[in-house]
């Protein structure tokens, strides 16, 4: 009968101790030189690839790595230097591997083309790990990290970029996540590099990141709010998300404050002044080129400067031309099918003077193609002859009142553009000439077409400009009513 009560005192001791025991083992194992290879399986199992660690530096509980090299199945390579992880051994006697420190100086993060679909995850026993039973059926299965820091992160996606930032990661447990690896994050500082050369850049866009907001996951990652500046004043706030198997992706942009004068040439810039809002939404999947379209707008946009305007304000006798104030200047752009882009829905507005509206596509070899309706308020048309009554005649239901409206076609190349609009106004304003009230036609023309370009002497004499004909009137007014640009 002391027998039996011997052998009941033993087993409550083991079991008391049994956690113990376990524990202590499990530390002696973790400590050891067998770990860093079990760990490279596993890892390789579990993502595809090659994974190599350099042997942990241990000073109690907390181990330094030198360096984590690992290269997954799916396309992407992980490079961790001087990370460190700090183990809770306690929590191994409640089934959980406990991290209380994880962190590396500096993680960069690579986009390979991938190699091969990643094998099965395989369990501790098929990895080769040799423990006693009582130990491997103990091992705990749940992971915690109370949170990961890294001091330099980089991402490198093709020719896009992130440098230097500063990255985090909230808390993970695998038990409360059913097995799925997913943890939010956040970036802080750091630079964007970008493929895109603006006209007047000598190098691709670079743009500073403020913060991001994000989830990674397994299959993706999901970047839920970014804040980018550029140019001191500069916003943009980001957000989108891409699977890492299929390489689909998707982002929308939208940016405020940029200077309109970092997209014009040399040649544009002292005429046109604003900055752009705008929002941009961008998709697609590896191996293809993006789908896009956005929708922009110039806010306090100027122009000035042009001698297209002191025209307009010469034959007009309205001042405001010389510096036209953009009131409205808003558009959809998105690629052509054919190729080029194709602007959309477009809007230009000056109160009191003018409205525009209409599409134009910028065709490959820089040619140009737009259907415009051109609105101006009547006392615009009021000192041209003809254009009130012949010209600008259009309906446009859907426009503001208090417009005269035509209708004008664009073609040619960027370089010469070509319009309908200045050939029938010299139609007109020479039908005018002829059939209209001859004083009162005469005297306007000699007031806002003659006198700019032959002087008052010439303007004395209108009778001589009816005498002329209808080809003599056509040749002056050819001289100074091509207002846009032929």
């Amino acid at each position: 009968m002391w027998a039996g009560g011997l052998l009941l005192v033993a087993g409550v001791v083991l079991a008391l101790a049994l956690p113990s025991l376990i524990t202590g083992y499990l530390r002696r194992f973790v400590r050891s030189d067998a770990l860093p290879p079990l760990l490279e399986t596993m890892i390789e199992a579990r993502l595809g690839g090659a994974t190599t660690l350099s042997p942990p530096v241990w000073s109690d509980d907390t181990a330094a790595i030198s360096d984590v090299d690992i290269e997954t199945g799916p396309g992407w390579q992980f490079a961790a230097r001087s990370a460190r992880v700090a183990v809770d051994f306690g929590a191994v006697r409640r089934g959980a591997w406990h991290l209380t420190t994880a962190s590396a100086d500096e993680i960069t993060l690579t986009r390979l083309a991938p190699t091969e679909a990643p094998a099965e995850s395989i369990s501790t026993e098929s990895a080769g790990l040799s423990m006693p039973s009582w130990v491997t059926s103990r091992i705990p299965k749940t992971l915690e990290v109370d949170g990961f820091d890294c001091e330099r992160f980089s991402l490198l996606f093709g020719a896009w970029q992130i440098e230097h930032s500063r990255l985090a990661l909230d808390a993970y447990n695998s038990a409360s996540s059913g097995g799925r690896f997913s943890v939010p994050g956040s970036l802080q500082n750091g630079k964007l590099l970008t493929p895109l050369k603006l006209p007047n850049q000598k190098e691709a866009l670079r743009l500073d990141v403020t913060s991001a907001a994000f989830r990674l996951a397994e299959d993706r990652l999901q970047v839920t709010e970014a804040a980018l500046r550029w140019k001191d004043r500069a916003k943009a706030a980001l957000h989108g998300s891409v699977k890492f198997r299929s390489g689909d992706w998707q982002t929308t942009v939208d940016a405020t404050q940029v200077p309109v004068s970092e997209f014009l040439s040399e040649t544009w810039q002292p005429h046109l002044s604003g900055t752009l809002d705008g929002k941009i939404e961008l998709t697609g999947t590896r191996g293809s080129l993006p789908q896009w379209h956005a929708d922009l707008a110039l806010k306090g946009g100027v122009l000035n400067s042009l001698p297209v305007l002191d025209k307009l304000a010469t034959y007009t006798r309205m001042e405001r031309f010389k510096r036209l104030v953009l009131d409205i200047a808003t558009a959809t752009v998105r690629p052509n099918p054919g190729g080029g882009t194709r602007w959309e829905k477009i809007v230009v507005q000056s109160n009191g003077l003018m409205r525009i509206e209409g599409t134009l596509t910028l065709l490959p070899g820089d040619l140009i193609e737009g259907d415009f309706m051109v609105g101006v308020t009547p006392e615009t048309l009021r000192w041209i002859p003809g254009a009130q009554s012949v010209i600008f005649v259009e309906k446009h239901p859907s426009g503001p009142p208090g417009l005269n409206w035509a209708r004008v076609k664009i073609a040619g190349s960027l370089a010469s553009p070509q319009e309908d609009l200045s050939s029938r106004l010299i139609g007109a304003a020479g039908m005018s000439l002829i059939l209209d009230t001859p004083g009162a036609v005469v005297n306007k023309a000699a007031e806002t077409l003659v006198k700019p370009i032959l002087g008052n002497d010439a303007a004395k004499l209108p009778g001589q400009v009816l005498d002329q004909g209808v080809k003599t009137g056509t040749d002056l007014i050819n001289k100074v009513v091509p207002i846009f640009g032929k």
